[in-house]
C-alpha cells in the first residue's frame, strides 16, 4: 500500500542526487583509479620481470647442458672460413670468399647461440629440421630461421613475435660478447673477449670452453638482454624507439631490423645497460644490452645465477663482468 503525504495526494519519493554529488562521486572513482592504477602497472611488471628472469635461467641452464653435452658452451655465431674447407657446409657470416654452388656468403650459419640451444629448450623438434648441408635461407631452413620461439621472447619488449622475411626470428636475449664490437669476428682470445664469438663452421664444439672463463662463471656475464631490433628512432626517450620498421633503398631491401636466430644472436656489452639512444648502426642498435624492464635488465652469469641489474652500474664494473678473462673478479652489489 502506497504512502501518501499529509494531504494524501503525493507518494513519499527518494530524494534525487543533485549534479554536485554526482560530480564529487566521479571525482572520488576518478582519484581512486589514478591511484590504484600504477598499483597494478607495478604487479603487471613484477610478473612480467619475474618471467623474463625464468626464461634467462632457463637459457643459461640449457647453456651449461650444451656443455655436458659437446664439452662447451655454444658459440656466438658459425661462420665459413675463408678457405671454403669441406665445400657441403656452409652458413657464411659475411666472410670475403666466393662459395661454390651460388650460395650467398653474406647469410650466416644457422647454428648460431639461439638455433645451438633449441635442443636444450624443448625445441629438439625444430632443430632436427634443419639441414646443415644447405644454405640458411634455403627452404629446408628459413622456416626455422623466421621461427618465433618464446624462451627467447621477453614479455616487457613491445617488438615481438616478428622478423624479417628470410633472415631471424627476433629474439630478446643473447650471449655476452665483452666489449667487442664485431658481431662475427673470430674473437674468443682477448680480455676484451665475452663468453660468446665466432668460429668456423666446422669446429666441433667450437665455443667457449669453462676452463677459459679465468675471471669466474660467477663474474662472467654469459646472457643478457637485448634490444633485437633496429629502432624506428634511437632515442630510448621517444615513443617511435618502441616501434621498428623495414629500411628500403629504391624499393630494395637492404638492412636488418630484427636479430635473432639467424644472425645477431650475440650481445655487444660496450656502453653500458639501456643507452639513452642506440646506434644507428643496425649491428650495434639492435645488439645494444636493453631491457624496457623499469631502471635496469637481466642477465645470467656463467655459473647460471640470475642478477637484475640497475641502469646505474658503475661502467667500469659492468666492462669487467662484460669481459672473461681480463684478470678482474668485480662483482655488482646493488
Amino acid at each position: 500500500m502506497a504512502r501518501f503525504g499529509s494531504c494524501g495526494s503525493r507518494p513519499v519519493g527518494r530524494p534525487a542526487f543533485t549534479l554536485v554529488e554526482l560530480l564529487v562521486v566521479i571525482a572520488i572513482i576518478g582519484t581512486l583509479v589514478g591511484l590504484l592504477l600504477p598499483a597494478v602497472q607495478s604487479a603487471r611488471e613484477a610478473a612480467r620481470r619475474s618471467t623474463c628472469a625464468a626464461k634467462i635461467r632457463d637459457i643459461a641452464v640449457g647453456c651449461h647442458n650444451h656443455v655436458s653435452a659437446m664439452k662447451a658452451f655454444p658459440p656466438g655465431q658459425r661462420q665459413q672460413g675463408s678457405t671454403g674447407a669441406n665445400p657441403t657446409k656452409y652458413f657464411s657470416c659475411g666472410e670475403s670468399c666466393t662459395l661454390p654452388n651460388g650460395l650467398n656468403n653474406w647469410f650466416p650459419d644457422a647454428r648460431s647461440f639461439t638455433i645451438s640451444l633449441l635442443p636444450y629448450l624443448e625445441q629438439a623438434d625444430q632443430y632436427a629440421k634443419l639441414d646443415f648441408t644447405k644454405d640458411a635461407q634455403n627452404s629446408a631452413n628459413s622456416t626455422i630461421m623466421q621461427k618465433h620461439f618464446t624462451a627467447y621472447d621477453c614479455p616487457t619488449n613491445p617488438v615481438r613475435g616478428t622478423g624479417y622475411g628470410k633472415w631471424n626470428g627476433l629474439t630478446h636475449y643473447g650471449g655476452s660478447q665483452g666489449t667487442s664490437t664485431s658481431m662475427c669476428a673470430r674473437i674468443g682470445t682477448t680480455s676484451n673477449d665475452g663468453m660468446f664469438f665466432g668460429v668456423d663452421v666446422l669446429d666441433q664444439p667450437g665455443g667457449c670452453r669453462e676452463k677459459d672463463v679465468l675471471d669466474g662463471l660467477g663474474n662472467t656475464i654469459m646472457v643478457c638482454e637485448k634490444l633485437g631490433y633496429v629502432p624506428r628512432v634511437l632515442n630510448s626517450f621517444d615513443p617511435g624507439f618502441r616501434d621498428w620498421g623495414i629500411k628500403t633503398s629504391g624499393g630494395n631491401y637492404w638492412s636488418q631490423s630484427g636479430y635473432g636466430n639467424n644472425q645477431g644472436s650475440t650481445v655487444r656489452m660496450q656502453g653500458g645497460p639501456n643507452p639513452s639512444t642506440v646506434s644507428s648502426n643496425d649491428d650495434a642498435g639492435a645488439l645494444a644490452p636493453y631491457s624496457f624492464h623499469p631502471g635496469g635488465l637481466q642477465v645470467a652469469y656463467g655459473d647460471a645465477a640470475v642478477q637484475f641489474i640497475n641502469e646505474t652500474i658503475d661502467i667500469n664494473v659492468w666492462n669487467a663482468l662484460a669481459k672473461k678473462a681480463d684478470g678482474s673478479t668485480l662483482k655488482y652489489n646493488p
